[in-house]
């Protein structure tokens, strides 16, 4: 449920800025897409650490074979390939409507990470 919930989520964000006509410079849209970015490296790791799980299969194998940080490196020079040859020549209201609806990618973790905390804290205070 939470699920498509997330994903009518991503769909309406992307919806109003194109309907709306928003449109970020390119580099106010960049700045935006990129601390999303580092928002979800940020709260992926704070999750991992405390004992989550990746829940994203191909995340996750990757986790397994080549480690935490060569996985983020990969995923950096995914990111940077990906803003440079798909999002960059896309028209300024779809990359203003991309940054905004990755945002919703942190955002689940941060929920996942005020989950996880209310537990830990329920055993310590059971314990």
């Amino acid at each position: 449920m939470k699920n498509i919930v997330f994903m009518a989520l991503m769909f309406g964000i992307a919806c109003l800025v194109l309907l709306t006509g928003l449109v970020l410079p390119l580099v106010v849209a960049l700045l935006v897409l990129l601390v999303a970015i580092t928002a979800d490296f940020y709260t992926t790791w704070r999750c991992l650490k405390i004992g989550g799980i990746e829940q994203n299969p191909v995340v996750a194998f990757l986790f397994r074979r080549i480690g935490l940080s060569k996985t983020f490196g990969l995923m950096v020079i995914l990111w940077v390939c990906y803003i440079v040859f798909v999002w960059t020549p896309q028209a300024g209201n779809v990359q203003t409507a991309v940054a905004f609806v990755y945002w919703v990618v942190p955002l689940n973790n941060v929920i996942v990470l005020r989950k996880m905390s209310k537990m830990r804290a329920r055993v310590k205070v059971e314990v």
